[in-house]
């Protein structure tokens, strides 16, 4: 039987309508700053890398990363963006018939992938009320065959993250197991200034600029890792490109090395306030939705109250207030959705209205609908 080699929530933003005016599925942050602000001009861009960058990709990122997150440069990959490091480190680590434990519910290449590479995927339970992960849970999946745990911190889709006592419950397993304990932590940065290697450093952790900084365009992204497995990684990378790409890196070193980028960090961190509060308030008003309310990020992963007709309900969204949201059936929950706080405040507010509205009408929908498009 021929694999899909598809990940569907990527498939539906990067084909949705073109007349969708507000999207709340993209959960990357604007970029908010200027081209005026921006610190490069014509004599910084370097176009060719510099001699022994083409294996590790640009040694002025990999020094502006070491002295921004504080970790050493040999535990340091570069990639383009998170979802490559992910690829590549998956690729380089798992053999066919290892054991996986994915969390669940899990953004979708977080088990399509291993399970296309021939791991085989057991799915992580997160506590359903929270999306919390227990110490009980992994202890009840693990088995003698397991040789790695994927997680994501803070947990995509809900926004929940993993706590101390499970994180040092997991370096345990890490230590003396010599289970790989894989973190991606694209979306960490929204409550956490320093990486998660800094304090585990037998984990693996991978991250971009893309989500948090608006910059998924430059494909810059990373993974913090032990010494064995960024070289495993670098080796692996031969066999996807003989190159990365150096100017775009370069000019994330330059971008971060500048005081511009600690206005850029001021500035996100006051949208993500404003809009937690907006959307936040409209939780707790709506008679539609109940919802796990994190205590940090921009995530957030609603569930319908009522009988709705989920089908009905992405129609006249899309259709009639063209807008659109992640549908949970991408997270293998198809009575939630998730929305993503990233857009400005005027935005934010239209949208949430416009979204109160489709869930109004499809909550009216009749029986014969929901028996038709309830999945």
């Amino acid at each position: 039987m021929t694999k899909e080699l598809k990940i569907n929530h990527l498939f539906e933003i990067k084909t949705g309508s073109a007349e969708t005016e507000i999207n709340f599925s993209i959960s990357s942050l604007q970029f908010l700053l200027t081209p005026e602000e921006l610190p490069f001009v014509r004599d910084s861009i370097r176009i060719q890398n510099f001699p022994g960058d083409s294996r590790i990709g640009s040694r002025h990122l990999i020094e502006t990363l070491s002295r921004r997150e504080s970790i050493p440069p040999e535990n340091i990959f570069l990639s383009v963006g998170s979802s490559m490091a992910n690829f590549v480190i998956w690729s380089a680590l798992l053999e066919r018939g290892d054991e996986v434990l994915v969390e669940f519910p899990a953004y979708e290449p977080m088990y399509r992938v291993p399970r296309y590479l021939g791991a085989r995927v057991r799915f992580l339970k997160r506590d359903p009320s929270d999306f919390s992960l227990s110490i009980e849970a992994i202890e009840r999946m693990l088995s003698e065959k397991t040789r790695m745990i994927i997680l994501t911190d803070s947990h995509n889709p809900s926004g929940n993250q993993i706590s101390l006592e499970v994180l040092q419950y997991l370096q345990q397993l890490a230590n003396q197991r010599k289970i790989s304990i894989f973190i991606d932590e694209v979306y960490s940065k929204y409550y956490r200034d320093r990486s998660l290697f800094f304090d585990f450093p037998e984990f693996i952790v991978t991250s971009s600029l893309t989500k948090f900084y608006g910059l998924g365009s430059m494909r810059v992204g990373w993974a913090f890792a032990p010494v064995e497995v960024v070289e495993k990684a670098r080796n692996f990378l031969d066999f996807v490109s003989p190159e990365l790409p150096f100017t775009t890196m370069f000019l994330a070193h330059l971008l971060m090395g500048d005081p511009i980028f600690e206005v850029l960090e001021r500035r996100i961190r006051e949208r993500i306030r404003t809009n937690r509060e907006l959307v936040v308030q409209f939780l707790n008003q709506t008679d539609f939705l109940t919802c796990y309310l994190p205590k940090n990020g921009i995530l957030f992963f609603p569930g319908m109250k009522k009988k709705v007709d989920m089908k009905g309900f992405y129609s006249i969204l899309g259709e009639k207030y063209r807008m659109a949201v992640t549908r949970g059936a991408c997270f293998q929950m198809p009575r939630h959705f998730r929305i993503a706080a990233v857009w400005d405040r005027e935005t934010m507010q239209e949208g949430l209205t416009r979204l109160e509205s489709a869930l109004a009408e499809a909550s009216r929908a009749s029986p014969a609908e929901l028996a038709d498009g309830g999945s």
